[in-house]
């Protein structure tokens, strides 16, 4: 089971460029979403439909059950079980990035997602990621061609 903490909340409002990250991606969701690495669940307040899962205990407990305990490697859903499938800064976190991508993509129709650090190899970054959007990044700018993927 899981055993990653971290206590840094992303929700509307954290930063503004984490704000522009949930409009943009609110418009890319079709039907019956999945959101990996769902954190509080921000996302499936804001579009109906979705289920959220996060590999965070802290974070699952603070959704107040709106989210699911497990990590994006092991997926407990069916094939295309999902019309779209979210993987906000989630890549460049798991163990590994390939195996996550794949059952992302055997649970869903389509898969979106936004890589914050679109010149790094995902899977090789090492230790716990805190905050992939920093609250006070002025020098960060959300670039939609460079952070943005859809499969």
């Amino acid at each position: 089971m899981p055993k990653k903490n971290y206590d840094v909340v992303i929700e509307r409002g954290h930063s503004d460029i984490n704000d522009r990250i949930i409009d943009f991606l609110k418009t890319k969701i079709e039907g019956h979403f999945l959101d990996i690495g769902a954190n509080t669940g921000w996302l499936l307040e804001e579009v109906p439909n979705g289920i959220g899962i996060d590999a965070s205990p802290e974070m699952v407990k603070k959704s107040g059950g709106k989210v699911m305990l497990g990590v994006a490697e092991n997926l407990p859903f069916q094939d295309n079980e999902f019309d779209t499938v979210v993987m906000s800064c989630v890549l460049e976190q798991c163990k590994d990035w390939k195996k996550a991508l794949k059952e992302a993509q055997r649970v869903g129709k389509k898969v979106i997602g936004i890589n914050p650090y679109p010149n790094s190899p995902w899977g090789e970054l090492r230790g716990w990621v805190r905050s992939v959007i920093p609250p006070f990044g002025k020098h960060e700018r959300f670039d939609q061609d460079r952070y943005y993927f859809e499969i």
